[in-house]
C-alpha cells in the first residue's frame, strides 16, 4: 500500500484503539488509585472484572486519540448492557467523531476491550 492518503472515505478516517489487562490488577487496587483513571460513577459496586474492562476501554481510546486523558472518557451502560462511551469534544482537536463503537469482555484472568471511531477530520 502507498504512503498516499486514503481517499476510500473522503474527508473521514476510521481510528481503533484495543486493549487487554490482568484483571488481578485491579482485586487490591485502592479508591484513591482508582479515582485518578475512573470517575465514581464508574467505580460504584464494580468488581476487578469490571474494573479492569473499563481500564482497557479507556486504554483502548487512548490508543486511538493521544490526546485523551483518563478523565476525557467517561463509559456507562445502556439498558442492555452494551458499554455507552462518552467523550470530551475539546480534546479530540479538529476531528468530529461521526460514530464510534466499544466491545469489552473479559474471560479468565483477562479483559479486553476494543473501540473504533468514525472520525471526520478537521
Amino acid at each position: 500500500m502507498s504512503n498516499k492518503q486514503n481517499t476510500l472515505f473522503g474527508n473521514m478516517d476510521i481510528k481503533t484503539g484495543c486493549d487487554i489487562v490482568e484483571i488481578d490488577r485491579f482485586r487490591k487496587t485502592d479508591k484513591s488509585s482508582l479515582l485518578k483513571i475512573f470517575y465514581e460513577s464508574e467505580i460504584r459496586n464494580s468488581r476487578p472484572e469490571t474494573l479492569a474492562g473499563l481500564f482497557a476501554a479507556k486504554e483502548s481510546c487512548k490508543k486511538a486519540f493521544n490526546s485523551l486523558r483518563w478523565h476525557d472518557i467517561i463509559i456507562n451502560k445502556e439498558k442492555s448492557g452494551k458499554p455507552l462511551l462518552s467523550i470530551n469534544k475539546k480534546q479530540l482537536g479538529k476531528n468530529a467523531v461521526l460514530s464510534s463503537d466499544l466491545s469489552i469482555s473479559h474471560d479468565g484472568s483477562y479483559a479486553i476491550a476494543i473501540v473504533v471511531f468514525v472520525v471526520k477530520k478537521g
